[in-house]
């Protein structure tokens, strides 16, 4: 299971526009990755904190990847374009899914640092002021 403190080594992950994700390429940045799924009510009030802030922060080096966990592409495809996310998402893959039931819940949220180490992991819905902390990883 992935744990605080390890190096992170993702799996494969194809985001909704059929890009692949260049991992190697976002190492040196900060990078949240975050489960959700359109049908969370708790994800619906995270993620538009979560978009202001890699809006604010992204010209500082924070990418955001989201993994949807909707059983069908357009679901997850329609909630992106309704909350008008800047933020990248993907759908969980099977490697994916594997990773989110190692800690049931909704909203997870993994933050791996410019180091490419995991340093923060939460499986709840995250405050502003949460979210707004994780700066300090910056």
């Amino acid at each position: 299971p992935l744990a605080i403190g390890q190096q992170f080594q993702p799996p494969a992950l194809t985001l909704l526009d059929g890009t692949p994700v260049d991992w190697p390429r976002l190492q040196g940045n900060l990078l949240i990755l975050e489960f959700w799924a359109s049908w969370c009510p708790f994800c619906a009030r995270q993620n538009p904190l979560l978009d202001r802030f890699y809006r604010e922060y992204k010209s500082r080096g924070l990418e955001v990847i989201t993994i949807s966990l909707d059983k069908t592409k357009d679901a997850a495809v329609g909630y992106m374009k309704k909350g008008g996310y800047a933020f990248k998402a993907a759908m969980a893959n099977e490697a994916w899914t594997a990773i989110y039931r190692q800690r049931q819940g909704l909203p997870q949220v993994f933050v791996i640092d410019r180091r490419n180490q995991i340093v923060a992991i939460e499986v709840r819905e995250m405050m502003e002021e949460d979210i707004r902390e994780l700066a300090r990883f910056l």
